[in-house]
């Protein structure tokens, strides 16, 4: 992956259209004012952890100018935006002959979720981001302040892990690293990743010979922690921590200054733990509250991004060596599995997920009516289609944020209405409820329920249709009766409130 980063006074990306009767025109895509314009060019290799680790980088450069004239201020300090362009041309290949090759761009349906990732991401970080259109012909247009630009590479931001997991290997011995890679082995093409990965954390544990052995996964984007696997003797006198508490968030983020990069952090007896108590006097703390009396702590990273600890605790000093070995060994093999879970993670909900209003999207739904046409169970279905009334005129009175913001509103009724149920957006403004293994009367009732719920809402209102077939696999039909009798209700709609009529927004 590449950014060219241009530090800029203003930017703006137009899209250049022509017309069927071969006119062109040009319209403002995206403009900021103080900030970065980032070129973006994406490769087959490139991932969404890549990505993750490049935006680290882009948010936290500093080159802006302070008070003295030194490039020492990052773009949050000085209120910057962004304007990020998607081009593949960076990705060229120029080594043979004066035609650039780029057989080493990512194909649109690998680069299109990730470019989408990177402004998401940018976004929740609190940052003001425009862009272009992925693909079209598009026009940049800035003014460059220094001129400033800096060529930012993820090949240049890899670490060399293989090197450090041999060193590991190199120092334990043959029985124990034997024993890590064998257990460690069991994620490759495990069916159930989080039943494989406890039994890995027992197997670490009594290789170990501790009390208790914890991996726990950190998400700092979304500010919080969850506990992925641990195991304790029967006989430990520890005291259980919930992790997914935002207190314990908080205490986690205070570990980066006291736990060595890539490096273990070990407290051994009553005088480390003393040491810990003057650098982090709450941790000190959390630590005597749940009876921890010495431990080994090694934080997991992905191509240099944190992701999580595993730690080892309660055991006997004596094999403190061995155990911080063993600890490091299995963060070289966890790290690039539990990324590898995660990314698949992701990959399933950006391709079934709308992100906007966070149901299911048309792909997720068109998946499941053809799985449901093939259903022979004979399970009877209930749809419910939900059209929200008055997108357009939003979009076109009050700017597409408040169109946004009105979709988000419409979906978190109906997450609230159809709890347990399948809910997808058919469309710009469609939304389509499965509710399966019900009552003709279950569906009424559900209409019902929708219908009182935005009669109390001022901004979210719905055409509405229903359709009850007795078999799944008639979900086609249902679907085109559903669809009838939403418009009719919208048609109702639109004779009782002529003044919306706008295009039948």
């Amino acid at each position: 992956m590449k950014f060219v980063i241009q530090r800029v006074l203003n930017a703006s990306v137009s899209i250049i259209e022509t017309s069927d009767d071969n006119k062109t025109s040009e319209r403002i895509s995206g403009f900021i004012g103080k900030g970065f314009l980032v070129l973006c060019g994406i490769t087959k290799e490139d991932t969404f952890e890549i990505a993750d680790k490049m935006i680290k980088k882009l948010l936290g450069l500093r080159i802006f100018e302070d008070e003295n004239g030194k490039t020492n201020l990052d773009l949050k300090t000085v209120g910057g935006e962004l304007l990020i362009v998607s081009q593949f041309t960076l990705c060229a290949d120029c080594s043979h002959g004066n035609r650039p090759a780029f057989i080493n761009a990512a194909r649109p349906e690998q680069a299109i979720p990730i470019y989408e990732y990177i402004v998401e991401e940018c976004r929740k970080a609190g940052f003001m981001t425009e862009t272009g259109e992925f693909g079209a012909d598009m026009r940049v247009d800035l003014t460059n302040d220094g001129p400033f630009t800096i060529v930012l590479d993820s090949d240049d931001l890899k670490t060399n892990s293989v090197d450090s997991g041999s060193k590991i290997l190199d120092n334990l011995s043959k029985e124990t690293a034997a024993d890590v890679l064998k257990t460690c082995f069991k994620l490759r093409g495990a069916e159930d990743f989080g039943e494989a990965i406890n039994e890995v954390i027992i197997d670490i544990r009594r290789i170990c010979e501790a009390k208790h052995v914890c991996l726990l996964l950190v998400d700092k984007a979304n500010r919080k922690c969850s506990m992925l696997a641990h195991s304790h003797s029967d006989d430990t006198n520890e005291e259980w921590i919930d992790w997914c508490d935002d207190e314990q968030f908080r205490l986690v983020e205070t570990w980066t200054n006291i736990v060595p990069d890539d490096s273990s952090l070990i407290i051994k007896d009553v005088a480390d733990l003393q040491k810990i108590n003057l650098k982090n006097p709450a941790w000190y703390k959390s630590l005597t509250k749940a009876h921890v009396y010495n431990i080994v702590l090694c934080p997991l990273s992905f191509e240099g991004e944190l992701i999580g600890y595993i730690w080892a605790s309660n055991f006997e000093t004596s094999k403190t060596e061995r155990i911080k070995e063993t600890l490091e060994l299995t963060t070289f093999f966890l790290s690039s599995e539990i990324s590898r879970f995660r990314l698949l993670n992701r990959l399933h909900m950006l391709s079934t997920v709308d992100l906007l209003t966070g149901v299911f999207n048309r792909n997720a739904m068109n998946d499941r009516v053809d799985s449901l046409a093939k259903d022979k169970s004979n399970h009877p279905l209930g749809v419910i289609f939900a059209d929200l009334n008055g997108l357009k005129r939003v979009n076109d009175t009050k700017g597409h944020e408040a169109g946004d913001i009105l979709l988000k509103n419409a979906a978190l009724i109906l997450q609230g209405v159809f709890i347990g149920y399948e809910i997808f957006r058919a469309g710009g403004d469609e939304f389509f409820v499965l509710l399966k293994g019900v009552t003709k009367e279950e569906v009424l009732n559900k209409e019902s329920e929708l219908r009182e719920a935005i009669s109390s809402n001022d901004s979210v209102s719905f055409a509405i249709g229903h359709s009850y077939v007795e078999s799944a696999n008639e979900v086609l039909r249902a679907f085109h009766e559903a669809d009838e009798s939403m418009y009719a209700d919208k048609r109702k709609f639109y004779m009782e409130h002529k003044e919306l009529d706008q295009r039948r927004g």
